[in-house]
């Protein structure tokens, strides 16, 4: 169930899946601990006729964030309408240095059977296994963006937003939440996004991809 791809260079790996499925898009799903690099990736397969599945939060926006486009910004409030309403496909709390941020998933946008394109998204591992008792497994593929803790360091410090305080309170959640045992419960394959391009890093998970569906 799970393969590992660690070198550098492309590498073509196959997961054996149920060929039968009765839904006609997939849910690209990206799991990994904090500046990995998900976002990064995540919009790049956009630009390859993928669907980005755009999530809820309470967070306050970065700079350049715009609202509908790097997330469904909202009000605790408008998030606990959600749950209460039964939308929310997957949500989680973190508790920051700023305060209690609300993230989610609803349903409003999500249409397997449309044949318009697959989707991509990136989640937590609880919000991955969410998915697939959702949308089922057959339906959802999840990749675990591999990369080590002082390259995601210095990538967070490249934001407007970073501080230490808040960059060592996730650290520990990351190594609470992504236990290997967990990673290889979850995941489909990992990919490392370090010492190689981008783009490199892309054409590796859409290879596996049209392999995964083939």
């Amino acid at each position: 169930k799970y393969t590992t791809l660690v070198k550098p260079e492309v590498a073509f790996v196959t997961y054996l899946y149920d060929m039968f499925s009765f839904m006609e898009n997939k849910i690209i799903i990206l799991v990994g601990k904090s500046s990995s690099g998900k976002s990064a990736i995540e919009n790049s397969p956009v630009n390859h006729g993928y669907r980005r599945i755009v999530t809820n939060t309470t967070r306050p926006p970065r700079e350049h964030e715009k609202d509908g486009v790097d997330y469904h910004f909202c009000t605790k409030e408008q998030f606990n309408n959600l749950i209460m309403s039964g939308r929310m496909i997957e949500y989680r709390t973190y508790n920051t240095v700023y305060g209690i941020w609300y993230y989610g998933t609803s349903d409003s946008h999500i249409f397997l059977d449309d044949k318009k394109g697959d989707y991509v998204i990136t989640l937590t591992l609880d919000g991955a296994e969410a998915f697939v008792r959702h949308f089922g497994a057959e339906n959802c593929i999840i990749f675990y963006i591999d990369c080590p803790k002082r390259i995601r360091e210095d990538r967070a410090k490249k934001r407007g937003s970073f501080t230490q305080a808040e960059w060592n309170r996730r650290l520990i959640t990351d190594d609470q939440d992504f236990t290997s045992e967990k990673v290889a419960k979850v995941c489909n394959f990992k990919v490392a996004n370090y010492n190689k391009k981008l783009y490199n890093v892309v054409r590796e998970i859409e290879s596996d991809i049209k392999i995964w569906k083939s």
